[in-house]
């Protein structure tokens, strides 16, 4: 009797033994499919018949030859590892392709409970369901792709786009809406700028204004408001930006906006746009001088070459005669050449002066002022523009000057700025024609 225990206990650990070989050796071999290998799914069914990677593969392979024995295939390998959602997408397909929709959606259900938090369990439902032309279901679980990982953006906010693109897919979209995901916002600024046509940022700025819940958010706004520009719909593009205005905001319109320089600019629309360069300092500071109340301040430290583009706004003004005046003081503003001498006469080369240009429908210089340079006590300053019936948009910018262009010069000193306004001249009154005495 001790002696049959014992051989049985030999045959058991002999089978285990040699299962445990069996299972590492398809082990290997599947890890030799995963890797590429071509003949590995043979060996590792080979060794054994129920490795759940193998019979995944096999069915792939077999699915528009034999999509019966396919079936069967994937039907083992659920069995087999249940933690593997890919072989039930695979069996949904199969499904789908015979017809059996509801069989294929239970597959598919039955892979979103086993791993919900998975994103790219998420992204094949949301392609099955594409497939099945549920777009609102698809939309839905690629939004759970993209707010369990970032690093999907880049994969599906392309095909995303396609699909607000197209008109007949584009409602879907009315989902999100309601309650824009965390993703939204960035989404809806590639939309504004890759877009191919305007009306597909239009119509999803749309859907998003009728949500009660989530008003459209600043990052929005600046988006649409970008794309409008870019599209050259000035008009519909300053009313959007109009309507983003706090009330204190709204306090600072006029033709030039805060011209004060009262408020944070805000880089968008038609606000002030501020980038400051190297060497150079821009910013709102109390000075002596300005009424207790916060003056634009330009510093330079060296600052070599031209200066341009670095503090400009938007103007939406329409045609006529008009008048800019401001307040400026300067403290050594000087200007070295390319031969080391330093100027601080405004009949000699440098300075800066405020332009106003008309950008829309072509560049086109409207006026000037005066050169600021030296040191000067706060002063009043002005100068009159015109604004032709075909200009669209116009920019007032301040930059350096250049009296020889292409020399080498660096700016070094201060400049203060405050109270710019813009201001519209009424056209001039025409005399009355002196009624002729009738001649007897």
């Amino acid at each position: 009797m001790i002696i049959l225990r014992q051989v049985l206990i030999s045959i058991a650990a002999a089978l285990l033994i040699w299962r445990i070989g069996v299972v590492g050796i398809s082990s290997h071999y599947a890890q030799a499919i995963i890797e590429g290998e071509r003949d590995a799914v043979g060996k590792a069914l080979a060794w054994d018949k129920r490795q759940p990677e193998a019979l995944y593969r096999q069915a792939v392979a077999l699915h528009n030859d034999d999509p019966d024995t396919a079936a069967t295939l994937l039907a083992q390998a659920n069995t087999h590892d249940m933690a593997d959602a890919r072989p039930f997408f695979a069996a949904a397909r199969a499904a789908l392709t015979r017809g059996n929709q509801a069989r294929a959606d239970a597959l598919v259900e039955m892979a979103l409970r086993l791993k919900p938090a998975d994103p790219r369990i998420q992204r094949q439902a949301g392609d099955y369901w594409l497939r099945r032309n549920d777009v609102r279901r698809a939309i839905s679980h690629y939004s759970r792709t993209l707010e369990i990982t970032q690093g999907a953006w880049s994969k599906l906010f392309p095909p995303l786009l396609k699909l607000a693109e197209n008109p007949h897919t584009r409602p879907a979209y009315e989902i999100l809406a309601t309650s824009p995901p965390a993703w939204w916002d960035s989404f809806f600024s590639e939309v504004a700028k890759r877009a191919t046509e305007i009306e597909t940022v239009r119509q999803l700025y749309s859907l998003r204004r009728k949500s009660g819940q989530a008003p459209i958010t600043l990052s929005e706004r600046k988006s649409y408001v970008a794309r409008l520009m870019k599209d050259e719909l000035t008009a519909r593009a300053y009313s959007v930006w109009l309507n983003g205005l706090t009330d204190d905001q709204r306090k600072r319109l006029g033709p030039l906006y805060d011209g004060s320089f009262e408020l944070e600019p805000g880089n968008w629309g038609f606000d002030w746009h501020i980038h400051t360069p190297r060497n150079a300092l821009i910013d709102r500071l109390y000075t002596y001088g300005s009424d207790e109340s916060k003056s634009l301040h330009i510093g330079f430290n060296h600052y070599q070459g031209h200066f341009s583009g670095s503090l400009y706004q938007k103007l939406f003004l329409a045609a006529g005669t008009y008048q800019l005046r401001g307040r400026v003081h300067t403290d050594s503003l000087d200007t070295d050449t390319q031969e080391g001498r330093v100027h601080t006469s405004l009949d000699t080369q440098g300075g800066l002066k405020w332009v106003i240009r008309c950008l829309l429908p072509q560049p086109e210089e409207l006026g000037e002022s005066e050169r600021f340079l030296g040191a000067n006590e706060w002063r009043n300053f002005g100068f009159e523009f015109q604004v032709p019936e075909a200009c669209k948009l116009q920019e007032i910018h301040l930059v350096s000057v250049e009296k020889h262009r292409g020399g080498k010069h660096q700016i070094t000193g201060d400049a203060w700025f405050d109270r710019l306004a813009i201001h519209k001249r009424p056209p001039p009154v025409k005399a009355r024609p002196t009624a002729a005495r009738a001649v007897k």
